[in-house]
């Protein structure tokens, strides 16, 4: 049976980056490598809300993006 494991793991902030020339919106994006696997979703939205106040656009959304390895 195959299993999984995390080799990598990015946290992306996505700010609001305003309108465009055609309005439409521009989203903004931070990200921040070599995440611990462990990390909870919960730390990681509460690091994303303690940062959002020293960026210069508003927060929009919060992800994560795992590398994974699958093993046999």
């Amino acid at each position: 049976m195959a299993t999984s494991k995390i080799i990598a793991s990015v946290f992306v902030m996505n700010l609001n980056g305003g309108l465009d020339d055609q309005g439409k919106p521009v989203t903004l994006s931070k990200s921040f490598r070599n995440i611990k696997a462990e990390a909870a979703p919960d730390s990681l939205l509460t690091i994303a809300q303690k940062l959002a106040p020293l960026q210069q656009h508003e927060l929009i959304s919060v992800e994560r993006n795992d590398t994974t390895d699958i093993l046999a």
